[in-house]
């Protein structure tokens, strides 16, 4: 009986597929699994809450302030003169590098002072204006 189910087949064109067994069924939907895990994470990274806030951890021990004057190779932070040293690293409030040309009066800025100069800025958030 199927013998002749099989020529039957065979003779309209009908081929029997190859049938998955059970572990290899299981590694395909895994597998899927996994591909529309990755693509579901992808589209959710957007924007987060961390793209808008500042930058926190970056900031322990540092010293907050308005810029209130700037100078040729100086600037005031508050009314105390400052200068940058040579390696300083300045950046905007999202964490991107940004150069001294930013620094003007009425910007808010979170700085750190170098250990040994008080008055030596060697690392400087600014809150660039909108």
């Amino acid at each position: 009986m199927m013998d002749n189910v099989r020529r039957e087949g065979n003779r309209k064109g009908l081929h029997r597929g190859r049938q998955i067994s059970g572990q290899s069924r299981l590694f395909v939907r895994a597998g899927i699994m996994l591909v529309a895990m990755t693509v579901l994470s992808v589209m959710t990274v957007g924007v987060t809450l961390a793209d808008d806030q500042s930058l926190p951890t970056m900031t322990v021990g540092y010293q907050n302030g308005t810029i209130t004057a700037v100078h040729q190779t100086t600037f005031q932070i508050d009314g105390r003169t400052y200068s940058l040293t040579p390696d300083a690293v300045l950046l905007d409030e999202s964490g991107n590098q940004i150069d001294a040309g930013y620094i003007a009066v009425q910007i808010e800025a979170k700085f750190h002072v170098k250990k040994d100069q008080s008055d030596k800025i060697d690392k400087m958030i600014l809150t660039l204006p909108r």
